[in-house]
Formats: C-alpha cells, sequence, structure tokens
C-alpha cells in the first residue's frame, strides 16, 4: 500500500484488492474503537470488493417479451 499527501491536503492511497479487503475486516473488527469516517470507508473498501468480483451480466433483450424466461425450479 502506499500513501500519497497531495497539495491540497488529501491523502491519495494506492492498495490491491487484496490490501483493501485486509484493512476493512481489520477496521470492522475492531470497530467500537474506530471512528465513523474509518467505519464508512472499511465498508466503501467492502463494497468496491464486492463491485469488482460481480461478474453477472445481463442477457441480451432478457426483458423482451420474445426473450426465453429463466426457469425458475
Amino acid at each position: 500500500m502506499q500513501i500519497q499527501l497531495k497539495p491540497d491536503g488529501s491523502l491519495l492511497l494506492d492498495m490491491t484488492q487484496k490490501q483493501a479487503r485486509e484493512l476493512a475486516k481489520t477496521v470492522i473488527q475492531h470497530a467500537e474503537d474506530a471512528q465513523t469516517a474509518l467505519l464508512n470507508f472499511s465498508y466503501l473498501l467492502n463494497e468496491a470488493h464486492y463491485d469488482a468480483e460481480n461478474q453477472f451480466r445481463q442477457p441480451p433483450d432478457a426483458w423482451e417479451p420474445a426473450a426465453q424466461q429463466p426457469a425458475t425450479k
């Protein structure tokens, strides 16, 4: 993980998905001691991870009247 302080005072964090998951897990495990902003950041890291892992793609024309309906059983 790399942390850079930008000239405007903001921080730039550069980390892998694995590092982000580990950081989020650690923060959430110690939630009772964490500030709200840090908890929100860990939840955002988790959400980004789930979005990156999401492989679902809507079939083309799935909502067209002639589209074949998926089996429900």
